[in-house]
């Protein structure tokens, strides 16, 4: 353990008490919850055009990315989902979308010159990434739609940006840039001020709640502390020479700072102002990126070709994870949200109702007749007939049928029955009667019976009618077929 740098007197308020080396304990997961899927880490190098995929559970390679046209990688910013990555080049005018899911398919957006900040806005709609190429003085911001892959707008700036961050609205882009940090307003894309930083800033990180910007200066081997609202610098915390790579926990309770001069990685809480552990990782540490749940830190050491992996809780290295050579930045977004896919929906219910008509002559010289029995059968299995409607259609439409069954009502030329409760399997019969006149002389009687409602819906209309046909030659003469 090296021993604890001093607070500048910038930030005599924040007294520096070395404090064990606890950094920020990972909330314990569920004893029933099912493990999620690992974090990914994508590492850029800055010498061979790649993009390398890092799993964070194994700590092991997984895969490569080629990088067409990249010359000299620089940063990776990630989109909010996760889905989409976004790699600067500092020796290549454009940059690089990745989507993961799809490798071989990496398309560029065009830039006037190299470029080295990136940020995207928390929507994910809006790229901004600077120039990092050319005269200082015609240094611009692009600011891009990275769905439609276009540059939208172009910001003068007037010198090539460092590093680029958000804040938690989208509407603030803080930039460092060799003299300073610039805020440029999003919404007008404009620069609205530029505060001087005289140690040659590097990284910018902000705190969750956007209230303090964190800016590291190479030169002084400091962190300042900037007050977002006031913009003023609050506090500025010595660590180690060449204060280079910035990460702020999830939560804000901690600050991380690399200085690849030292070469350690300092742990400051956000909330004192003391340094609270100091961790040696050798090889020129650089970039620093999170665990999504701040349970790990990630250091890229630069000058070999592997990752330092810190436990936050404990201040202790776990791991060096190998790499492409060289690692100039990396990223571990949150896996993407696995989109549910919409199960199989459950069938309509059914219930196949089968129509039966018979019918039986009754001659006699006075109240001579026909009687008809029509027979409701519910042939489905599974499911219950909440309701039916068989209508029976009389010829001779002069005819008046009589009946007394339940739920069946007789118009001139019809028999209107209705059924409800019709269990699987079960059967009901609803009866009634034609007249037949004394002085027929060969009158054709023609009954059709139909289901014309029912519930739940009937899947097989083959089966909803039947039909039977009786002559009468004269009262006593009466025959059904």
């Amino acid at each position: 353990m090296r021993p604890l740098p001093t607070l500048r007197p910038a930030a005599a308020a924040l007294a520096l008490a070395l404090t064990a080396p606890l950094l920020l304990a990972a909330p314990a997961p569920a004893a029933d919850s099912p493990a999620p899927a690992a974090p990914v880490a994508y590492v850029v190098d800055r010498c061979c055009g790649t993009l390398t995929t890092v799993d964070t559970a194994t700590r092991q390679p997984t895969g490569q990315i080629a990088l067409p046209g990249s010359s000299r990688p620089a940063r990776i910013a990630a989109a909010p989902d996760g889905r989409h990555l976004y790699v600067t080049d500092q020796g290549a005018p454009g940059v690089r979308i990745v989507d993961p899911a799809a490798p071989d398919q990496v398309a560029t957006v065009p830039t006037r010159t190299g470029t080295r900040a990136v940020a995207v806005s928390p929507d994910g709609t809006r790229l901004y990434v600077g120039d990092h190429q050319g005269d200082p003085a015609l240094g611009a911001l692009s600011v891009i739609d990275p769905a439609a892959r276009t540059v939208t707008a172009t910001v003068p700036l007037g010198f090539l940006p460092e590093d680029a961050a958000l804040s938690p609205d989208g509407h603030a882009l803080y930039l460092t840039q060799p003299q300073g940090l610039t805020v440029v307003d999003t919404r007008t894309n404009a620069v609205t001020a530029t505060l001087p930083l005289p140690g040659s800033p590097r990284e910018v990180a902000l705190a969750p709640d956007g209230t303090r910007a964190y800016v590291t200066e190479y030169d002084t081997g400091t962190v300042a502390v900037v007050d977002t609202a006031t913009r003023t610098v609050t506090a500025e915390i010595q660590v180690y020479a060449g204060a280079d790579g910035l990460a702020v926990s999830p939560d804000g309770a901690r600050a991380y700072a690399a200085s690849a001069l030292g070469p350690t990685v300092t742990a400051i809480a956000t909330g004192s102002g003391q340094v609270t552990a100091i961790v040696e990782t050798p090889d020129e540490p650089g970039a620093l990126a999170l665990t999504p749940d701040g349970a790990q830190l990630w250091v890229a050491n630069r000058a070999n070709d592997y990752l330092t992996v810190v436990d936050t809780a404990t201040g202790t290295v776990l791991d060096r994870a190998r790499t492409a050579s060289a690692p100039a930045d990396l990223v571990i977004p949150a896996p993407p949200a696995t989109v549910p896919t919409d199960p199989e929906p459950e069938p309509d219910p059914e219930a196949d109702l089968a129509v039966t008509l018979d019918a039986a002559a009754v001659p006699a010289l006075i109240g001579s007749r026909i009687d008809y029995t029509l027979t409701l059968t519910n042939t489905s299995t599974t499911t219950a007939a909440t309701g039916a409607t068989v209508t029976a259609a009389v010829t001779p439409g002069t005819v008046t049928p009589t009946t007394t069954a339940p739920g069946c009502t007789a118009a001139a030329g019809r028999v209107t029955c209705t059924v409800t409760g019709l269990a699987p399997g079960a059967t009901a019969r609803r009866t009634f009667s034609l007249p037949v006149a004394l002085l027929s002389l060969g009158t054709a009687y023609r009954v059709t019976a139909t289901r014309t409602a029912s519930a739940p819906a009937d899947p097989d209309p083959g089966d909803d009618s039947a039909s039977r046909s009786c002559t009468a030659l004269t009262a006593l003469i009466v025959s059904c077929r």
